[in-house]
């Protein structure tokens, strides 16, 4: 079955002159973080471009996105017209154990951008930098929660304890709060159930514009032009730099033609100024991957994700 599946992933990306009808979104998370914005974006740029004629978005929540993967799997038969978003917790989840399927169970369509990760905190808080937060954290780790929009041991929780271990923090220092999406992140930051925030750069961005946050470091490796103002990890004496990749992927039973139909789609989505703009907007850097070259790129990144996890023993 996946020797198929890969065999068909090799397959050059056709232009099609069938124009796809209807394309259902399943995302693993509730409304409001990265793989919802992701997915709604992607689907209203296909509307837009006349790429597609209808849309649906279906929001599956539970075990920290699994419960998506697990039914796109052993129920293929709902998922026929499915385009499931997906980013590197696909990978963490299979590494850690908190589900038993992974990438190779089914198909990888297109990875379409990525982005990178923040720590931030309320507007009205203390912490003026990373090294405050840092320092805080040091002297007294249970009163200083860090509310991430993934489970535990997945994106969000890697990030920090990676932050954590470049500042030099003691091994379990951080008290990490788990939610099922940026969304419910910041609502949780918002009630005051952690000191702090961290997510993708572009879930905070709302939250950022409107003054409700301080966003205290980036890990990309040099300042984003698009935020000038905020500060890399790096140039705060802590050296961390990591992006997320999202993209999409569908059944393991899908039909060659529509694999085909599908990879097209989303390479002339990712061509048009519409998604441009989409990527501008939230900050999201273009990464257009599909067949062996999407392939060899989640074999790589589980790799290095592995030695994270053995290293930060999660």
């Amino acid at each position: 079955m996946h020797l198929v599946l890969f065999a068909l992933l090799l397959l050059p990306v056709q232009s099609s002159a069938t124009k796809i009808e209807f394309v259902n979104f399943l995302i693993p998370s509730g409304e409001g973080g990265g793989w919802d914005t992701t997915a709604r974006e992607a689907g209203d740029a296909l509307l837009a471009s006349n790429l597609i004629k209808k849309v649906n978005y279906e929001n599956l929540v539970g075990a920290g996105g699994g419960r998506a993967i697990i039914d796109i799997v052993e129920h293929p038969d709902r998922h026929t017209d499915t385009l499931m978003v997906q980013s590197t917790p696909l990978l963490l989840r299979r590494l850690t154990g908190t589900i038993k399927y992974g990438f190779r169970d089914i198909t990888p369509v297109s990875i379409m951008i990525t982005e990178y990760q923040a720590v931030a905190v309320p507007f009205d808080s203390k912490y003026q930098s990373i090294n405050e937060l840092v320092d805080s954290i040091r002297m007294s780790p249970a009163k200083h929660p860090i509310i991430g929009g993934s489970s535990y041991g997945s994106l969000d929780h890697i990030s920090i304890e990676l932050i954590a271990k470049a500042a030099d923090l003691p091994s379990g220092s951080i008290r990490y709060i788990a939610s099922d999406g940026g969304g419910e992140a910041m609502h949780l930051l918002e009630q005051g159930y952690g000191t702090a925030l961290v997510s993708g750069i572009g879930e905070m961005l709302d939250a950022y514009q409107a003054g409700k946050i301080r966003i205290l470091g980036v890990t990309s490796p040099a300042r984003l032009p698009e935020l000038p103002e905020v500060k890399t990890f790096i140039e705060q004496g802590i050296d961390v730099e990591f992006a997320n990749w999202r993209g999409f992927f569908a059944s393991p039973t899908i039909s060659r033609k529509k694999l085909v139909h599908w990879r097209w789609m989303l390479e002339q989505l990712n061509d048009t100024e519409t998604w441009h703009d989409v990527r501008r907007q939230h900050f999201w850097s273009e990464k257009f991957l599909h067949g062996d070259e999407m392939i060899k790129f989640l074999e790589q990144q589980e790799k290095q994700l592995k030695i994270a996890l053995d290293q930060l023993k999660l």
